[in-house]
């Protein structure tokens, strides 16, 4: 279409100037003038208005960046970072960690923005290759400020060594910092450091996780905050009536994740419910060291016997087999009695697979999809979920561990051992 209007303007213009009335324009003679012109000169446009130099082309091993240059900054290191800082930390967040905005191309390998304009960190070595041949932990999405300090020191951990792309002099400059003796800074101040300098370059907590959503501090001094935590780290005592500004006090049922005083109607009552109800797996004096959201969601699920199919796609038979019991929803079991393989059956084979996030969030997308699981089940989950992103808590360290541990023992051992009678545990 592009073509043949090209082509009745140039045959309109020649009319015009030779003042003549011509006949009907000779297209497949303009065409194939066009054709010659497009040979000698590469630039002349395509159908797709892409030129043959335009069109980008990249090496397999690579991938495409955005040639515009950022207008956020690139790095957490602000001024106040030497004075501070150990000298490791100050060379990961100098020489080593980028800043950078999640793009639709940029995801990283394993590690997925929850939306697009989320803030990153990654490698500033590979950052041009491709995510299958990047070490791991070369980008990551923390969530919050505070996590900003974790992924720096897993990235300083997984991925420091085993990236090829770092160069060696960095390399061997980061082992002669760590042989030497620095000043010790309790760790809770370093990880409150990282969370407020990364607030100095513009960074603001989301639901979503971080964006770039406020002015950088520009001035070369650090803010009020920022000099508060480091004097409380420079010494404690002296400085404690600065504690409460740090480190504000959070209610203790938040931090455990106990959202009944501020959930709905609905959702109290299905945790009350579930609290009264006989679960096999899942027993009262769990309430207080699980989350609620955990609490409710393996309620949900009833024993099941594995079938041979499940250890035929495993190589290895797990150590209690005859023993063991699967879980199944106990929505499905009803619907469907007697029945041994249906879409609400699972079957972990070792805490590994029970303990993995991945699991859980099966098991959660099931009662969310499961066309007989209660709404007010439904409705409960997705607001206790929703409750934990709100807050902006997680569990303690462990707790999650001592759980699954426990539900990992009963499972084990729910059915009687060959040759053995009596029941299961209950």
């Amino acid at each position: 279409a592009e073509l043949l209007h090209y082509a009745a303007a140039m045959q309109h213009n020649a009319a015009e100037t030779a003042n003549a009335k011509q006949e009907s324009p000779n297209y497949e003679e303009i065409f194939s003038n066009l054709e010659e012109e497009a040979s000698i000169h590469p630039d002349f446009p395509s159908s797709q208005g892409v030129s043959h130099e335009q069109q980008p082309h990249h090496e397999p091993d690579q991938v495409s960046c955005d040639q515009n240059l950022p207008t956020h900054p690139t790095t957490l290191s602000i001024s106040s970072d030497e004075s501070f800082l150990d000298p490791v930390h100050n060379f990961l967040r100098s020489a080593c960690v980028e800043v950078f905005v999640a793009s639709d191309h940029n995801a990283g390998r394993g590690a997925k923005p929850h939306q697009i304009g989320q803030v990153g960190l990654r490698c500033g070595h590979c950052k041009h290759i491709h995510r299958s041949k990047r070490a791991k932990q070369a980008v990551s999405y923390p969530s919050k400020t505070i996590n900003i300090f974790e992924s720096v020191r897993n990235f300083q951990r997984t991925h420091f060594e085993a990236c090829e792309y770092i160069p060696d002099a960095l390399k061997e400059r980061y082992k002669k910092l760590m042989c030497q003796m620095y000043r010790k800074i309790h760790q809770k101040y370093i990880k409150a450091y990282f969370a407020e300098a990364g607030c100095e370059i513009g960074l603001v907590d989301t639901p979503n996780g971080i964006i770039f959503g406020a002015p950088p501090n520009l001035s070369g001094k650090p803010s009020e905050k920022l000099l508060a935590i480091m004097k409380l780290a420079e010494d404690p005592i002296a400085s404690a009536h600065l504690k409460d500004l740090i480190f504000p006090k959070v209610d203790r049922r938040l931090e455990n994740m106990k959202f009944s005083h501020i959930a709905s109607e609905n959702t109290r009552q299905v945790i009350a419910s579930c609290r009264q109800q006989k679960s096999a797996f899942v027993y009262p004096s769990d309430f207080p060291t699980v989350s609620d959201f955990r609490f409710v969601l393996f309620h949900q699920f009833c024993p099941c016997r594995p079938p041979s199919s499940a250890l035929n796609r495993r190589k290895s038979r797990p150590e209690k087999w005859d023993t063991l019991s699967g879980l199944c929803c106990r929505y499905c079991a009803k619907a469907y009695p007697g029945k041994r393989n249906h879409k609400g059956m699972y079957f972990p084979l070792d805490l590994e697979s029970l303990h993995d996030s991945s699991f859980s969030h099966n098991l959660q997308v099931h009662l969310m999809t499961c066309q007989h699981t209660p709404f007010d089940i439904k409705e409960a989950l997705e607001e206790l979920q929703r409750l934990a992103v709100e807050t902006g808590v997680n569990t303690k360290r462990g707790s999650k561990k001592k759980f699954m541990q426990k539900l990992w023992e009963r499972m084990a051992n729910y059915y009687p051992a060959p040759g053995k009678g009596g029941e299961g545990v209950s």
